[in-house]
């Protein structure tokens, strides 16, 4: 008889689980879960003690009568980069999950969407009606891997996430305006503004969109998730002197390509359907941004 490995007894399976977003669900779960990561953006010492499947999930198989669901956070996310590389986006976002989730079929799948499928809002907040016309390969790739999973015949969640935020968000090389800016008030450096920072964007934070993902394994559908109030990157860098007690002084450059000029959930449907509102403010999230940030100087390394 075979010795039993770490993750036999685990019913859920998180790709992308020692990410951002991945690690956070997986330690609101606690136990019989497992993570599947390659860690090429991530580091295994923000998945400790979880068990790690660590693979690339383009060739990645699993036994898949031994998870009961899926929490599907893996794929590459950055808008900019979507814009530079996009083959790497239509591979990560859709061509990888369609090989690993072929043999999915039946399974529970809570799947990371994002707000970018909507595009530039016609309608202010955005509901999950709202027309779907993405204006970046980031968007395209997710809206045609919603359309993919309900192909391949998984019993599908969609979360659409605007701007996820707060606590341990470690990213390389740090793209996110929070993050950035928190930075800047360290070290005593000017926060770089894409554009003339009138763009708005609806934050939450990243433990309240893990609560989200553990009440949608039992319920399907598609849910905005977000706050539903809507922030200028004028305000938050305003907030953040104001939490941090630090200067921040601000350089600006070009506007990135991409970007939509406004972004704010209706987040009504999340509230009826899975029982779940945000609970935590902006001054939160950059609090928590800033305290996680002074003390990991190095983040997780890697």
């Amino acid at each position: 008889m075979s010795p039993r490995r770490a993750y036999d007894e685990a019913v859920l399976l998180i790709t992308g689980g020692a990410g951002y977003v991945g690690r956070h669900v997986a330690r609101l779960v606690g136990k019989d879960v497992v993570a599947l990561d390659d860690l090429r953006n991530s580091s295994r010492k923000a998945i400790d003690p979880v068990p790690l499947i660590q693979v690339d999930l383009a060739v990645a198989n699993v036994e898949w009568p031994r998870f009961d669901a899926v929490v599907h956070c893996a794929g590459s996310i950055e808008v900019s980069e979507s814009v530079r590389d996009p083959g790497l986006f239509w591979w990560n976002n859709v061509g990888a999950p369609a090989r690993f989730f072929r043999e999915a079929r039946g399974r529970t799948l809570v799947f990371s969407s994002t707000a970018a499928v909507y595009g530039e809002p016609v309608h202010l907040p955005i509901s999950e009606e709202h027309p779907l016309k993405p204006i970046n390969p980031y968007g395209w790739t997710k809206l045609a891997a919603e359309q993919m999973f309900r192909d391949l015949g998984v019993k599908l969640t969609i979360l659409r996430y605007f701007n996820c935020a707060g606590g341990d968000e470690d990213h390389r090389p740090e793209s996110h305006l929070i993050p950035r800016v928190v930075d800047a008030a360290i070290r005593g450096e000017p926060a770089v503004v894409y554009g003339d920072g009138s763009n708005v964007r609806d934050f939450i934070h990243v433990e309240d969109l893990a609560e989200a993902h553990l009440r949608a394994l039992d319920v399907r559908g598609t849910f905005n998730l977000g706050s539903g109030r809507g922030a200028s990157v004028r305000e938050v860098i305003e907030t953040a002197r104001r939490v941090t007690g630090r200067k921040i002084d601000v350089r600006h450059e070009a506007a990135r390509p991409g970007d939509p000029k406004m972004l704010v959930a209706d987040n009504t449907r999340a509230r009826r359907e899975l029982g779940w509102s945000p609970r935590r403010t902006l001054d939160d999230i950059i609090a928590s941004c800033y305290e996680w940030r002074k003390a990991h100087p190095d983040g997780y390394g890697r």
